[in-house]
């Protein structure tokens, strides 16, 4: 039996195929969640709804399965870790990844990983009576972890609404922390992600390309007409900070919605920002739509588009500026945060590759306010070049 947390069947509210086969896996595991669940339980044949039930009742959102149709009865769990268990939560991981085998108390922990999705290993934990993600290591070529958390506080200095986060460092290693927005205490929040909105209406077979456009008009219809204006104005500022930062991992599962009154369960509202860092992946066009139809990184097509954020071009200019200021700062504030010159220099290569400099520094925002300005090319340094 389904249950919507607190919202009753009045959580799916206008999205009539919100709880589909195809989006059930957003509450739970792409591949590591259901990597932890083959893992621990080894179940044969597994099903939409056995994965989702196996993974417990921490999953994204307020989606609840029960395995009685007369009381609510989720997947039996442990009490969450806390903080001081992320060094054995991250040698639970690295057996895990290596097919080793887990003593009884490291099974235990082995379950705070089986509730979440995305490729990446992590689990949830608890700190001070409230729930956070906490995001290891995965061999990547640089400190993965401590670089979201510099991505992710500078664009909080970029005016962004992100997501709470810390660092937590491991004996070999970081880890990087991030506050769940879904609770509130042990409150359970509706939330769905941007490719869950966009494609409630999508017809079966058919796959268009969405973006930062289309979601803005997803709030323009749906968000609360007292802070819709503050809302379309943090997802312009977010598209252009993953735009210039090089964030081009930017895709549809990254972005979400919350409703966090129940009594009117269409009105929709941002969340907050999250897996925000550059990605190395050597990608330059973005997964989420800049234009219309075009994932070119070009602060032209940001600009293109700010009538659907309901800007002005002269004050989405205005915008792009501030942004490009807190971006030209990148590498001090990753020195700050404890980023090494290695890894600084890795993410230079995409950071501030030519293309993206030459936005920084050409950026007119005359063009737009009516006040043109001169500036000199300037071609961007490449390292290690």
């Amino acid at each position: 039996m389904l249950k919507f947390g607190e919202f009753g069947v009045n959580a799916g509210f206008c999205f009539g195929k919100l709880f589909t086969a195809r989006t059930a896996f957003e509450f739970i595991a792409d591949a590591w969640g259901e990597k932890v669940i083959r893992y621990l339980h080894q179940p044969k044949g597994l099903r939409v709804f056995d994965t989702l039930y196996l993974a417990g009742d921490e999953r994204f959102g307020a989606l609840g399965v029960s395995s009685s149709g007369d009381l609510y009865a989720p997947f039996p769990t442990s009490p969450l870790p806390q903080l001081k268990d992320a060094q054995s939560i991250s040698d639970v991981v690295k057996l895990i990844e290596s097919g080793g085998l887990l003593a009884q108390h490291q099974r235990l922990l082995a379950a705070a990983n089986a509730s979440l999705g995305g490729t990446k290993p992590k689990a949830i934990i608890s700190i001070d009576g409230e729930q956070w993600v906490l995001k290891l290591f995965s061999a990547e070529p640089i400190d993965h972890p401590l670089a979201e958390h510099a991505t992710m506080t500078l664009a909080a200095k970029a005016g962004i609404h992100v997501a709470e986060t810390r660092l937590v460092p491991l004996a070999a290693e970081n880890a990087f922390a991030v506050k769940r927005f879904d609770r509130e205490g042990a409150r359970r929040l509706h939330c769905v992600s941007a490719a869950t909105v966009l494609r409630a209406e999508t017809p079966p077979g058919e796959e268009p390309a969405y973006g930062y456009p289309h979601l803005a008009r997803v709030l323009r219809r749906f968000a609360d007409p007292k802070t819709v204006d503050g809302q379309l104005l943090d997802l312009f500022r977010r598209m252009v900070f993953n735009v210039l930062i090089a964030n081009t991992d930017d895709h549809e599962k990254n972005h979400a919605l919350m409703v966090r009154n129940p009594a009117a369960p269409t009105t929709l509202e941002l969340a907050p920002a999250y897996d925000m860092v550059p990605t190395g992946s050597g990608a330059t066009a973005h997964e989420f739509l800049i234009a219309e139809v075009s994932t070119e990184p070009t602060l032209a097509n940001v600009i293109g588009v700010c009538a659907q954020f309901d800007l002005s071009p002269q004050r989405a200019a205005l915008e792009v500026v501030a942004i490009i200021g807190i971006v030209n700062s990148w590498q001090s504030h990753f020195r700050a945060c404890g980023v090494s010159e290695r890894d600084i220099a890795e993410m230079a290569l995409v950071i501030d590759r030519e293309d993206l400099l030459n936005e920084r520094v050409n950026f007119d925002a005359g063009h737009y306010t009516g006040t043109p300005t001169t500036k000199r090319s300037r071609r961007g340094r490449k390292p290690f070049a």
